[in-house]
């Protein structure tokens, strides 16, 4: 792991030609996401204290329980991309990337909270659970929620919102609105780190690095990401499982959109008939 005081150093070498255009891959590619994070844990800790809102002192330690290992070949079958954290070895969190919209987002972030909180061994005392928090970085705005770039859910009484427990809680950071100028006025580390996930230009992350210095430490890992072979390929992989997935999602809805259109088809063709027939039979009562 590259220590925190070398980045800066590094970062200073890096030419402006160097540092200029296009990405090759934004942090929305999930793989891209884990393996930043992973590879730099200055970077990570600056994005928990932003989404947690603590002091960088107050983590004593991060440990990333599913790391990419080298040389894992990265499918929905055996690699995990989410992260899962042990903060302060008190609390499990798990971050995830998720950027499609498949229209299940609560249930799958109330799937994979209960998961992990479901953790305590045979013999342990409940008391010793670990707070235990699933942090979705999505890049839209799931069905009925608030159009907001953070939020935070817990277990509340709806009359007179007392908190049940603050050892259950989902996190949200919604990609999608950091167009709301707002936003970096009321929380401006937070958007910060959504902009740098949503950059697809080195001159963004420059721009964003003159106002972050976590984010300006991280550059020289971005480049070597970017810049490793094996690692392109990987995010490479996953560009196209979610273009496929895309396709597949958008086929879907055209092959729905044209049965439901052939059922109306149908339906109208249906009424018409009956139509036809209730007026013969008003002819012929009419006759009678």
């Amino acid at each position: 792991m590259i220590h925190e005081d070398t980045f800066y150093t590094d970062h200073q070498k890096c030419s402006k030609e160097q540092l200029t255009g296009k990405l090759p891959y934004t942090l929305t590619n999930d793989f891209f996401f884990k393996a930043f994070l992973q590879r730099n844990e200055a970077a990570l800790r600056g994005l928990l204290c932003a989404l947690l809102s603590i002091k960088p002192e107050e983590i004593t330690s991060v440990v990333i329980i599913n790391p990419i290992c080298d040389g894992d070949v990265v499918d929905d079958k055996t690699v995990i991309l989410d992260l899962r954290l042990i903060l302060n070895d008190s609390q499990i969190i798990n971050l995830e990337m998720q950027v499609e919209n498949l229209g299940d987002w609560p249930e799958r972030s109330l799937t994979y909270l209960c998961r992990m909180f479901d953790q305590l061994k045979s013999g342990e005392a409940y008391i010793q659970v670990k707070k235990t928090l699933h942090i979705g970085i999505v890049d839209f705005t799931p069905e009925g929620f608030p159009e907001i770039l953070f939020s935070e859910y817990f277990l509340y009484n709806l009359k007179n919102e007392h908190k049940y427990s603050d050892k259950l809680g989902i996190y949200m950071l919604q990609l999608n609105q950091t167009e709301n100028p707002e936003n970096e006025k009321n929380m401006p580390e937070v958007y910060y780190w959504a902009k740098l996930f949503k950059a697809t230009t080195w001159e963004e992350i420059q721009m964003l690095a003159k106002k972050n210095e976590v984010i300006n430490q991280s550059i020289v890992t971005l480049k070597e990401l970017t810049a490793d072979e094996k690692m392109r390929m990987q995010m490479e992989a996953r560009e196209r499982y979610r273009r496929d997935l895309s396709a597949s999602i958008a086929y879907g809805k055209h092959q729905s959109a044209k049965l439901i259109r052939s059922l109306n088809d149908a339906i109208a063709e249906k009424d018409n008939t009956i139509a036809k027939l209730e007026r013969k039979i008003a002819l012929l009562e009419k006759q009678l």
